[in-house]
């Protein structure tokens, strides 16, 4: 249960959370100007503390810093009825967290591993945050990355799509990478040729993306043995070429 009330930011007493960056200044700046000149209309939600008058916040850190700057003293809030325990209230504020835009890759990915690290399982996540699976999976892949590239993907110096390309690679050799990604100005594009390259693995096969409407692939489904779709186009390209 939760009631409904103004509180004073002073009040407010708000732990270091997920995000570790809170988007650009721009937008930011944005927020504070809409709060200062309209207040700010989606509540945040806080817990009662020990200390009386005084609550923890749980979900709202970015409205409640723009609150600040923009000046205001008091904002609305939903309060719990009673603190959550500890678990609960991280898991509170990850998976509400994860749910926002423009969310850095790194601190999302530290997210599903912290929400892992307290044994719900991926699919149990994905479905929380409504992710896929492979997303939450391949997101978790990049706090396998050296410490600079992670960095560099902090930093928006390198896009996700070259760090996956990189985990590919010895820690050393993502160093390599790196600085030619940086110093060259490779495309993702490149710099998966330039991984290929390193490992000597020549590109074996391509992708030929194909859109069905749902009318012709539940015909193709009905035609192919088992209901298999991609077995049948793949035989049927393979008739077609001559040997």
């Amino acid at each position: 249960m939760a009631k409904f009330a103004y509180i004073g930011l002073e009040s407010i007493l708000v732990e270091e959370g997920l995000r570790k960056t809170f988007g650009d200044d721009n937008s930011l700046d944005e927020l504070t100007a809409s709060i200062a000149r309209h207040g700010v209309l989606q509540p945040i939600t806080v817990e009662p503390v020990a200390e009386e008058g005084y609550y923890r916040l749980l979900i709202g850190a970015r409205r409640t810093k723009a609150a600040r700057k923009a000046g205001l003293n008091t904002v609305p809030a939903q309060i719990l009825e009673k603190a959550l325990k500890p678990d609960e209230a991280l898991e509170t504020r990850l998976v509400e967290n994860l749910q926002r835009e423009g969310l850095d890759p790194l601190d999302e990915a530290e997210a599903y591993a912290a929400l892992k690290a307290m044994r719900i399982t991926i699919s149990a996540i994905a479905r929380r945050v409504g992710k896929s699976r492979p997303y939450v999976s391949k997101r978790m892949r990049l706090l396998k990355l050296h410490p600079k590239v992670r960095d560099a993907v902090r930093r928006r110096t390198i896009t996700v799509s070259h760090a996956q390309t990189l985990l590919r690679l010895r820690p050393e050799q993502q160093l390599m990478v790196l600085e030619e990604i940086r110093e060259d100005q490779l495309t993702e594009k490149e710099t998966r040729k330039r991984v290929r390259d390193i490992l000597g693995k020549p590109l074996k096969w391509h992708l030929v993306p194909v859109r069905f409407s749902r009318d012709v692939y539940e015909k193709l489904k009905a035609m192919a043995p088992k209901g298999d779709v991609k077995r049948l186009i793949q035989h049927t390209i393979r008739n077609l070429i001559p040997t």
